[in-house]
């Protein structure tokens, strides 16, 4: 770890957009479906393995409102009230 990512920890924790050759794509989905992972899972068994550092994707906008909305599903619409109350009442 550098010196820099050392004196500031979240900086070591921002989502980074990185560009991969069509060859390569192609090799990591291979051995994605060897595995049975994702893309995705792929590139982060791998990181983890060479630097055995704790790797992983952020999930996008859409996949942490799917998730709330997911955690909700089996509470009854009367306890759900009482649970997002105070974020209807910020909104106001």
């Amino acid at each position: 770890m550098s010196g820099r990512a050392a004196i500031n920890p979240q900086e070591s924790t921002i989502a980074r957009t990185i560009r991969i050759p069509v060859a390569l794509r192609r090799k990591i989905a291979a051995g994605a479906d060897r595995c049975g992972r994702s893309f995705e899972g792929q590139v982060i068994a791998l990181l983890r393995r060479h630097y055995g550092e704790d790797v992983d994707i952020a999930p996008g906008p859409a996949g942490i409102l799917a998730l709330a909305v997911a955690s909700l599903a089996d509470i009854p619409a009367s306890e759900r009230a009482l649970l997002t109350r105070k974020i209807e009442e910020r909104e106001r």
